[in-house]
């Protein structure tokens, strides 16, 4: 996996390795998927995926070994949903759901929260409890004023995140050491 350095580091990039999509490319994909769904079914083929792929990668960056790779995949992940532990996944995510909700809860009269969405500024009390560098602060709540409310969807994404923040409190309540 690269390592992706930013040209001009700022205090809130350290949150980017907690998100498990890229923004600046998740306009393109969904470009290539919904150019590649033709019937509008909703989910890829192996074979659609792979001409997805080559209409976003430049053609000498794809080996011939590595399209055979992408064309296996979905093929070796459909065997492998057969024996997956969906309760462990189910509870996984209504626990994850659980986290999202209690966070909703905790606006007290915040508008966001009674249509599903996290505020900012309930993002960074969370941050600030998961243990931000308080020089990191002021950047992360300049940025977060250009960024809209979360949804659950927005939550998922950066799950790894709000679990290591649960985590951190939980482990540490009175804890006001900065280990993010």
């Amino acid at each position: 996996m690269a390592n992706w350095t930013p040209v001009n580091p700022s205090p809130f990039d350290f949150l980017a390795k907690y998100c498990i999509f890229s923004q600046e490319k998740l306009a393109e994909y969904k470009r290539a998927f919904e150019a590649e769904d033709s019937d509008g079914a909703g989910y890829l083929s192996c074979l659609q995926v792979l001409l997805a792929l080559k209409n976003i990668i430049p053609p000498e960056l794809l080996s011939d070994k590595e399209e055979i790779y992408v064309y296996r995949v979905p093929e070796f992940m459909r065997s492998q949903i057969t024996n997956m532990d969906f309760r462990s996944l189910e509870v996984r995510l209504f626990k994850a759901k659980q986290l999202f909700l209690f966070l909703l809860e905790e606006q007290h009269g915040d508008a966001g929260a009674l249509q599903g969405f996290i505020s900012t500024e309930q993002l960074l009390l969370e941050l600030k409890a998961g243990g931000i560098h308080l020089e990191q602060e002021e950047a992360i709540r300049l940025e977060l004023k250009s960024t809209p409310p979360l949804d659950l969807l927005d939550f998922l994404a950066h799950l790894p995140l709000f679990m290591l923040i649960h985590k951190s409190v939980i482990a540490n309540p009175l804890d006001d050491y900065s280990n993010l």
